[in-house]
């Protein structure tokens, strides 16, 4: 019984960390999803009302997303930055339309 309790205590011990740091990865995903959002929403809303991220498939939002850059500098707004650009991609391409 002893042995079986040590096991048991010794598996325990062995398996935490990889939870813990587990629940600290879903944490920052669920924090870069929250910015990338807020990024979406907060430069796409400056000039239109925002899109449904499921109306269009991923390879559509890209080809929108290039659309948008030369509009933004044509109407002297600042374009995204590339992480900008890619955090948008990704929140939007996650949500696309399969």
């Amino acid at each position: 019984m002893k042995i079986v309790l040590a096991l048991f205590v010794g598996l325990i011990l062995v398996a935490a960390p990889l939870f813990i740091v587990h629940a600290e990865e879903a944490r920052i995903d669920a924090e870069s999803v929250d910015e990338a959002g807020a990024l979406f929403s907060g430069r796409c809303a400056m000039c239109h009302q925002l899109p449904e991220p499921g109306m269009l498939k991923a390879a559509q939002w890209k080809l929108i997303l290039v659309t948008m850059q030369k509009r933004m500098q044509q109407a002297n707004v600042p374009p995204l930055q590339v992480q900008e650009r890619e955090m948008i991609l990704d929140y939007l391409t996650a949500r696309a339309r399969q």
